[in-house]
């Protein structure tokens, strides 16, 4: 099949219209720089300052990031900026990686993201970064670990926590998991009750030496305390990974249509590509 991917050809692209279809293919058509058509990788820090260029209000965020292996070969790595209190995805980096030449993924994964908080999240002045939210698996565990055992680590500087759909889904026939997951995250956090919903858990934690809950728990107090800093009251249902589950359920569907056919590298991180302009990060 053709190396190259043509826009038009998706089924998500045909349900925009006209004018969208115009703006979406004029910016797909774009070309890149070399580095980044070798390296198959892209930062839009430039498109999203210029998409908040007139933002004057800071918009509270957190940073996720996960690995999705889309094909035998290849695996996506999708870094976001996701919104604390607004339902805004925006993607800050994306790569294509040959799973072959990529043995050590969690240094991979290290140094990006600490290319992307000390250099490119700075730039975004309207954004503050209060956290960095991780699905919890080994990549993710050894990822942290790197950082922790730096010697000046963003990890003190900021707070990295585990998705709650780890502990809703991981501790399903745990009623107190449960109920703590949906209430913690569904409640209206203020000054006046963080300390009694959170404490509420933390006995039951201690009472059922369940580690898992406590550490849950220890975390989005954590959390809680930073947003309040800033906020009367807070809700805490938009910190999780939803919307980059979303997402990837939308380019696994759309890699359905190539399945079979020979994959490269570059379709994969042309589909990415244009799936982050039809779907407006």
């Amino acid at each position: 099949m053709p190396d190259n991917l043509v826009i038009d050809t998706l089924k998500s692209f045909n349900e925009l219209t006209e004018e969208d279809k115009k703006q979406c293919k004029e910016i797909f058509d774009r070309p890149l720089s070399p580095k980044q058509e070798d390296n198959k990788y892209i930062k839009f820090t430039k498109e999203i300052l210029q998409k908040f260029s007139s933002e004057t209000r800071i918009k509270p965020c957190f940073l996720t990031f996960r690995m999705i292996s889309l094909h035998i070969s290849y695996s996506a790595l999708i870094f976001s900026l996701c919104g604390i209190f607004e339902s805004f995805h925006l993607v800050i980096y994306f790569g294509v990686l040959e799973d072959a030449k990529a043995e050590h993924k969690e240094t991979f994964i290290s140094d990006i993201l600490r290319n992307l908080i000390r250099n490119e999240i700075p730039k975004l002045k309207c954004f503050s970064m209060k956290f960095v939210l991780l699905q919890n698996n080994l990549i993710n565990q050894s990822v942290v670990k790197i950082f922790s055992d730096m010697e000046h680590s963003i990890h003190n500087d900021l707070l990295f926590i585990a998705d709650s759909k780890y502990w809703r889904y991981s501790m399903v026939h745990n009623p107190y998991a449960q109920n703590a997951c949906f209430e913690i995250l569904n409640t209206s956090i203020s000054a006046e009750n963080i300390e009694e919903l959170f404490k509420k858990y933390q006995r039951i934690a201690n009472i059922k030496n369940l580690d898992y809950l406590e550490q849950f728990v220890n975390d989005y107090y954590k959390l809680s305390r930073v947003l309040l800093a800033g906020e009367s009251s807070i809700i805490l249902h938009l910190c999780t990974l939803e919307r980059l589950d979303n997402f990837e359920i939308i380019v696994r569907r759309h890699m359905k249509a190539y399945k079979e056919q020979k994959v490269t590298r570059k379709l994969i991180f042309q589909l990415l590509r244009a799936l982050i302009i039809i779907y407006d990060r």
